[in-house]
């Protein structure tokens, strides 16, 4: 699996790709199953299925230490991706002036001109751009104008429950492996994590991870 770390490093030969775009965070049974519908398109297209992600994760852009400990190091998710047969993964460093851009220019600049997205998986409540404006609806009528096509994946479900980083979270803060076993597929998460989790009066700098993925 190649890493692309930051727009700077995009190539040509980059250009012309299936994309799902998200954290991605613990790559549980609801990311396998977007990374599955990402996989078969990839095959059927003969292009790359690639990843988009983020660091800082946008929570903890905005929110800081009131943002969630993470479930997975970034070295872990890559590790996972890689298993679940994605081929590239594009890291983008979430910083003000992404933070700030158009929904426009996220379908213009990023997924047509850079990426040269030729198919979109996507999750039931996906939104992109500067303050979420972007939605699935216009990203297809983007689609329509830059010549990509999206597919909007339904949600995970376990026991009626959409299966989430957070549902995931919420069963480690409870102590609950069967349900963290079942929502993870046999994965773990991170100690960091664990001891994040069940922690309640644990400082930010304590549980936030101390690494960072972009040269900027």
């Amino acid at each position: 699996m190649e890493l692309v770390r930051g727009l700077h490093n995009l190539r040509p030969s980059h250009h012309g790709c299936v994309t799902t775009i998200g954290n991605y965070d613990g790559v549980h049974r609801g990311h396998q199953h977007m990374l599955a519908a990402l996989r078969r398109c990839a095959l059927e297209l003969g292009l790359p299925a690639t990843v988009v992600t983020f660091e800082p994760t946008p929570r903890e852009y905005f929110e800081g230490a009131e943002a969630p400990a993470r479930l997975t190091r970034l070295r872990e998710k890559l590790q996972a991706l890689a298993r679940y047969d994605v081929d590239r993964v594009v890291c983008l460093y979430f910083n003000a002036e992404l933070a700030a851009i158009s929904a426009r220019s996220f379908e213009e600049d990023l997924l047509a001109a850079r990426l040269g997205v030729r198919h979109m998986v996507v999750g039931h409540d996906f939104h992109y751009s500067r303050r979420r404006e972007g939605t699935t609806a216009s990203l297809r009528a983007a689609g329509a104008r830059l010549g990509f096509t999206v597919e909007e994946v339904p949600p995970f479900e376990i026991q009626g429950g959409r299966v989430s980083s957070s549902l995931v979270r919420a069963a480690l803060e409870a102590g609950d492996l069967g349900s963290r076993r079942s929502f993870l597929a046999g994965r773990t998460v991170s100690a960091a994590a664990c001891s994040a989790v069940s922690a309640s009066d644990a400082s930010w700098a304590s549980r936030r991870p101390t690494w960072r993925c972009i040269a900027r």
